[in-house]
C-alpha cells in the first residue's frame, strides 16, 4: 500500500455519508452517548474491552481516539444518525498492515440500535473506505466464537470464513477461540457489480 494514502485518510478523517448514518470522528460531545451503550455488559459481550464502569472511563476512551486522529493512525469513525446525529456505535479499522495491504475491520453498536441494519451500512461504508480510498487488498475480521450476530453480519456483506484458531486469544480471564473472516478486493469488486446489475 501507499503510505501517503494511509496517511492522508486518517490524517483528517473524512465524513462518510449512508442512507441513514454518518461516520465521523468521535468527539467529546459524545461522552454520554457513547456511555449509553459502552456500559451495557451485552455490548462488549463478544469484544476484547469490558463495559465502561463510569463516565470517567469513556471520557478517557475519547481522549485516548482524540490522540490517535492528531498522530494520523487508523481508528474508529463514529456512527451517528443522519436524523440527530446521535452516536449509536463505531466501525473502523483497528489494525492496518502496510506491508501486506490488508487492514483489520471492527465494530460495535448499542443494543437499541441492533436488527436494524445499521451495522451492515457502516461496515460496506468503512469497507468501500479501505478498497477505494486505501486501495487495501483484502480486509479482515476477528469474530469471536458464539457471537453469531457478527457472523451473519460478515457473511451479509461478502466476507468468508477462513479458519478457526482455538483458544488463542486470552480475554478476561479465559482463553477464547475465534475464527478468521474476510473479503479480498477482487471479491468485493464482484460483490459489487453483482448489486449493481
Amino acid at each position: 500500500m501507499d503510505d501517503r494514502k494511509y496517511r492522508k485518510l486518517f490524517s483528517d478523517l473524512p465524513i462518510i455519508t449512508t442512507d441513514r448514518l454518518i461516520l465521523r470522528k468521535i468527539m467529546p460531545e459524545d461522552l454520554y452517548d457513547m456511555y449509553e451503550y459502552a456500559c451495557e455488559p451485552e455490548v462488549s459481550r463478544f469484544l476484547l474491552w469490558s463495559p465502561h464502569l463510569n463516565i470517567a472511563e469513556t471520557r478517557g476512551h475519547i481522549e485516548y481516539l482524540q490522540k490517535q486522529y492528531r498522530k494520523s493512525c487508523c481508528t474508529d469513525w463514529g456512527i451517528a444518525l443522519k436524523t440527530n446525529n446521535k452516536l449509536i456505535g463505531t466501525c473502523g479499522f483497528a489494525s492496518v498492515d502496510l506491508h501486506n495491504n490488508k487492514a483489520e475491520i471492527g465494530y460495535v453498536l448499542s443494543n437499541k440500535y441492533r436488527g436494524r441494519g445499521y451495522m451492515r451500512e457502516a461496515v460496506m461504508a468503512v469497507m468501500d473506505a479501505g478498497f477505494n480510498r486505501l486501495g487495501l487488498n483484502r480486509i479482515e475480521a476477528r469474530i469471536l466464537e458464539g457471537n453469531r450476530d457478527s457472523e451473519k453480519l460478515a457473511e451479509s456483506v461478502g466476507m468468508v470464513r477462513e479458519g478457526t484458531l482455538r483458544r488463542a486469544l486470552f480475554i478476561k480471564g479465559v482463553y477464547k477461540t475465534f475464527s478468521y473472516y474476510a473479503i479480498t478486493e477482487e471479491d468485493y469488486r464482484e460483490t459489487q457489480s453483482l448489486h449493481n446489475a
